[in-house]
């Protein structure tokens, strides 16, 4: 008995431990922009606005829309909304994963101490994979949709095991969940269940009916998940989904960036600092006794259970297909592209987890070292990552909170801005709402509402807003030149000319809300025309190509287009 809770304390301690560490990492890696804070500014919009807000939003194609926004919400209406409370958010997200990471252990190894070493390893992440590049505890990103594949992974292994009630519907909700939120889930989860099914009769004796009602189910929601993602598309909420290959040099360049990638969240790069030699020498260690685990957990996989056969199987299918889809693919252009791969994190201490749960009392003294190695060369490295890290619990504004004030001390509380250099939608929180600054974006010479956030409709409405003799202004980055000519020629010349940093703040006595509506009036012709233009080109070159008069379909489409049916 006193064994056994020296074990529960020192596991107490340790989870404190790692829970404190990877909350300063958050802290210390996710500076605050904008896109960190999607889900607070739905919040703040449903708030002022009412439950329309968010379906004026444009989301990204990896948009969370049931994945994360339900719970955000509930966050933030219990939290609030603040700097903190945003990075907060984010590493719940991750602390939620490393703990379904640690429950999906014990589902398959049938063992609380196994899984509180998947817990403690998922929480060990370094710097770079808690922040950028794989963001892990980021709060809008493919992070917060894997919880689902977790989830979903635990119904499945149950479904084909001791098949409880609600094992296919967690499964199906799973997938539903994630179809509608993330096309990356695709590949990460529905694409391995589906060929893991098809396989299961010689995998894991299934029988026929087994895998037949779990491949309809699974089709059938896939396309109701398809369908309600179309939907969104045409409610402009999301965008459209296309897939395109890369070419064979980029597909060797998407190799590199994929052991980068699995480098980082593997805890292989970057290299620690230190003596090179012995650092070197340390990690070709921990490579071949990675390596050797797995490949004996190959030669080991027919001497396990039903549950950790499933489990094996479907994490190598997963990082399989992942790792496949991230080198054929076009989207991987640069290391940021590793939060394509969050489920290589958690499925690859899993396996390596399940397979030590396995083998270190049934294998020999060569499985036990590989083992041994292999764990402490995660935790080696990983404690090296943090310890040269910068340690802080504040949130890093990178100069947003010090605008904020200066505009409060300015008396400026109204105004527009650059989306990320300036940190425009961030203002506002920073300043407790006490300022409202609405992003725009500088196209074809004109200022014009971002159009990737829900401003449009009750910020940049089609009415005039009511006039205010308060002064507003436009800030944006001193060298970028282009915003200060669309400034002008979409609101004429300022009445003062202020400047805070590398910012100017260009100040008018007057409302800008009617000059805003006429310069995008004045852009939306101007990109018709051009748009015009170049569709009757294109068209003209296809008829020649042909051999055929095209001047009708010009016309037919030109006037399609001036009346907004066709794009």
């Amino acid at each position: 008995m006193t064994k056994r809770w020296a074990l529960w304390g020192l596991f107490a301690a340790l989870s404190i431990a790692a829970l404190i560490s990877s909350l300063g990492t958050a802290f210390q890696t996710l500076p605050l922009n904008p896109d960190i804070a999607e889900m607070a500014l739905i919040y703040q919009g449903i708030v002022h606005h009412g439950w329309r807000f968010p379906f004026t939003w444009r989301f990204t194609q990896d948009n969370q829309i049931l994945s994360l926004m339900p719970f955000a919400l509930i966050f933030y209406a219990l939290a609030g909304v603040s700097g903190a409370s945003i990075i907060i958010q984010g590493w719940l997200i991750f602390v939620v994963n490393a703990a379904l990471t640690g429950l999906l252990v014990k589902v398959g190894t049938k063992s609380w101490i196994w899984a509180g070493l998947a817990w403690l390893l998922a929480l060990l992440a370094g710097p770079m994979a808690i922040g950028q590049p794989a963001i892990l505890a980021y709060p809008v990103t493919h992070n917060s949709v894997w919880a689902f594949g977790l989830l979903g992974t635990i119904g499945l292994i149950r479904y084909f095991t001791d098949r409880p009630k609600w094992a296919l519907p967690l499964v199906l909700a799973c997938v539903f969940v994630g179809t509608v939120s993330d096309p990356w889930f695709d590949a990460a989860f529905t694409a391995p269940l589906l060929l893991l099914a098809w396989r299961s009769p010689a995998w894991f004796h299934a029988d026929k009916t087994t895998r037949r009602a779990l491949i309809k189910t699974v089709i059938i929601t896939y396309i109701a998940g398809r369908i309600t993602y179309f939907g969104l598309e045409l409610l402009h909420m999301v965008p459209g989904r296309g897939i395109g290959f890369a070419s064979p040099s980029a597909m060797l360049h998407h190799l590199v960036l994929l052991a980068k990638s699995t480098g980082i969240l593997l805890q292989f790069y970057p290299f620690p600092s230190g003596d090179l030699a012995w650092v070197l020498f340390l990690w070709g260690i921990y490579l071949i006794s990675l390596c050797g685990v797995v490949i004996l957990s190959f030669q080991a996989r027919r001497q396990v259970s039903p549950a950790i056969k499933v489990l094996l199987a479907f994490s190598g299918l997963s990082i399989g297909i992942i790792a496949a889809a991230f080198v054929l693919t076009n989207f991987a252009h640069g290391l940021w592209a590793s939060r394509f791969l969050v489920n290589v994190f958690y499925l690859a201490i899993v396996a390596l987890v399940t397979f030590g749960a396995v083998r270190w009392f049934a294998g020999n003294n060569l499985t036990k070292l590989l083992l041994l190695i292999t764990l402490t060369g995660y935790v080696m490295f990983g404690l090296a990552a943090i310890d040269h890290a910068n340690w802080r619990y504040t949130s890093k504004w990178a100069g947003t909170n010090s605008l904020a004030k200066w505009f409060v001390t300015h008396n400026l509380y109204n105004g527009y801005g650059q989306y990320f250099e300036v940190g425009a939608p961030l203002l506002g929180i920073a300043a407790n709402e006490g300022i409202t600054v609405r992003p725009l974006s500088c196209n074809m010479g004109y200022l014009i509402p971002r159009l990737s956030s829900g401003d449009d409709q009750f910020w940049f409405g089609a009415a005039a807003l009511p006039s205010s003799q308060k002064p507003q202004f436009v800030v944006f980055d001193q060298a970028d030149h282009k915003w200060a000519r669309c400034t002008i020629k979409s609101f004429g010349n300022p009445a003062m000319k202020l400047k805070h940093g590398a910012l100017d703040i260009w100040v008018y006595r007057h409302d800008l809300s009617r000059q805003l509506i006429m310069a995008q009036h004045d852009f939306k012709h101007k990109w018709m025309l051009m748009n015009i233009a170049n569709n009757r080109k294109a068209i003209t070159k296809v008829g020649k190509t042909l051999g055929i008069d095209s001047g009708w379909a010009q016309n037919v489409y030109t006037w399609l287009l001036k009346r907004g049916i066709a794009q």
